[in-house]
């Protein structure tokens, strides 16, 4: 993500380059609360083009932060579907973050790359289906005939879109029996196939099956790891586009944006290298990290740092100016004593 942005993502400020874009980075703490928000926006994007892209954390110390990120296009981009590039890539950096970070969607885990699942935490993936907390789909594929390596291989290349939408287990063909035993024919995996679980997942309605889609068999033997990557991405992405946004993140979101007017560093100096995951994992609370001491203290700090050192740096002007002046009095004092010594002197006798 900071391809090319040459900009400290850990300072705060309101950044102007590359002509027509704009970098905003916003962090400071709200009581407890710890927030952090980087905002690009693409002034001159034209159809097409990405027009703004937004990472926003939250952490609070009692109750669950979140991580926010989102990719917006210039209005009227539609892709074709059909395209296996039917949607937006997911931002390397999003995937960094859920590779260090310990996420969940509700109670659900979030991981950046498919998950095992073994006999044993069946019970678990049952919790995470019925999670009413939870915002994003459950995927989950069946092993059938291929081998171990090749399923991972192959599911993380038909999920590669889905990083931070939903959550990805695999089931091997032991497993997957098992699975379909806990939930009977309705909401049964079939062997090879892949089955979106979207939330609140109701084992006693008849009705509910129907809202779980199956990506069969047909279709996976049909189509490359590539195509139904992009198809299930846009899918995916169709439908939490039109998901309300929960009420505190778009409440932060309506804060955080009314804050965004305000001075541009024209030409901003650039700091040292520091990735937008590193400055979001920088500005966890005090339970991960060092707490983040107050902006105003720093720049008093500083100030007074400075004071001082152009304070010592005056001295030792002063110092070097004296012991240039005595050098030169040392000099001249040698020149006259060998002076004195290289001239005969008379003696003077009185007869």
């Amino acid at each position: 993500m900071a391809k090319q942005i040459d900009i400290d993502p850990a300072a705060p400020g309101r950044y102007s380059f590359a002509d027509d874009n704009v970098l905003s980075i916003f962090r400071e703490r709200d009581g407890d609360d710890h927030i952090y928000r980087w905002r690009r926006v693409h002034q001159a994007a034209e159809r097409g083009d990405v027009w703004r892209t937004t990472f926003t954390a939250l952490e609070r110390p009692d109750a669950p932060g979140w991580l926010w990120s989102e990719i917006e296009t210039v209005d009227g981009n539609r892709p074709d579907p059909s395209s296996p590039f039917a949607c937006m890539s997911v931002p390397r950096v999003l995937r960094e973050l859920l590779a260090k970070l310990t996420c969940f969607d509700g109670r659900t885990t979030m991981s950046a790359e498919p998950q095992w699942v073994a006999s044993g935490h069946l019970p678990d993936l049952m919790d995470y289906l019925a999670d009413d907390t939870r915002l994003g789909a459950v995927y989950i594929a069946s092993q059938g005939p291929r081998s171990a390596e090749g399923f991972v291989e192959w599911a993380t290349q038909v999920t590669w879109h889905l990083v931070g939408l939903g959550s990805v287990f695999l089931l091997d063909n032991a497993v997957n029996r098992e699975f379909n035993e806990m939930v009977g024919n309705g909401h049964a995996l079939p062997s090879g196939t892949v089955r979106t679980f979207l939330p609140r997942v109701d084992l006693d309605d008849p009705r509910d099956p129907q809202r779980h889609k199956i990506l069969g068999i047909n279709r996976i033997t049909e189509s490359s790891p590539r195509r139904l990557a992009g198809m299930l991405g846009l899918i995916e992405r169709t439908r939490r586009a039109d998901s309300p946004i929960p009420a505190d993140a778009a409440e932060l979101d309506r804060a955080l944006t009314a804050q965004e007017a305000g001075p541009t560093i024209a030409r901003p100096t650039p700091l040292h290298a520091v990735t937008v995951a590193e400055a979001v994992m920088a500005s966890r609370s005090a339970d991960h990290h060092t707490p983040i001491p107050d902006i105003a203290a720093l720049r008093e700090e500083l100030d007074t740092l400075r004071a001082e050192l152009n304070c010592e740096r005056t001295q030792r002007a002063t110092m070097l100016t004296h012991l240039n002046a005595l050098t030169q009095e040392v000099d001249a004092l040698r020149a006259r004593t060998e002076l004195d010594t290289a001239t005969p002197r008379q003696r003077l006798t009185v007869s």
